[in-house]
């Protein structure tokens, strides 16, 4: 587990990947929730979750990330799926919306043709390790999702 917090260093904003990203993972999602029965709230941008829906009475919050690394399979040598660390501050934030939310994480493959989908509790629960990337060469943590925590959901 963390326990250092000062050292956290995260990467830096880029406006431009974002807005390509952004939107690109919003609206998979949002297909794939409308074809499950969810409905989908008009995504306001507040910089906190990415999507609100509603299935049966019951409010979903969700948060999307594009992984474009990821091409065609899964490759078996990716033993779990990495959630940034900094995305704490958003579960908190949703905690303190709802003490039992329906909140999920999703890392969708760069085509939209599938993503890992994962509760925040089991987020929540999972080691906090340290990643070097091609952004952060040292410092950034992200959580370590086991996949057997994950589910692999197909994105029609």
């Amino acid at each position: 587990m963390v326990t250092n917090l000062q050292h956290i260093k995260y990467k830096s904003f880029d406006k431009k990947r974002y807005k390509l990203n952004d939107t690109k993972g919003k609206n998979c999602i949002t297909r794939f929730l409308k074809s499950i029965g969810h409905t989908v709230q008009e995504p306001i941008e507040t910089m906190r979750m990415d999507l609100e829906s509603v299935y049966k009475d019951t409010t979903y919050y969700h948060e999307v990330e594009m992984k474009h690394m990821w091409v065609g399979e899964w490759p078996e040598v990716w033993q779990d799926v990495h959630i940034p660390y900094r995305k704490k501050k958003l579960i908190d934030y949703v905690l303190q919306l709802n003490t039992q939310p329906e909140f999920y994480f999703y890392i969708i493959r760069g085509d939209c043709k599938q993503a890992w989908k994962m509760n925040y509790k089991h987020v929540m629960k999972s080691q906090v390790v340290e990643v070097p990337n091609r952004a952060v060469s040292s410092g950034e943590y992200f959580y370590k999702v086991l996949l057997n925590e994950a589910e692999l959901i197909d994105i029609k």
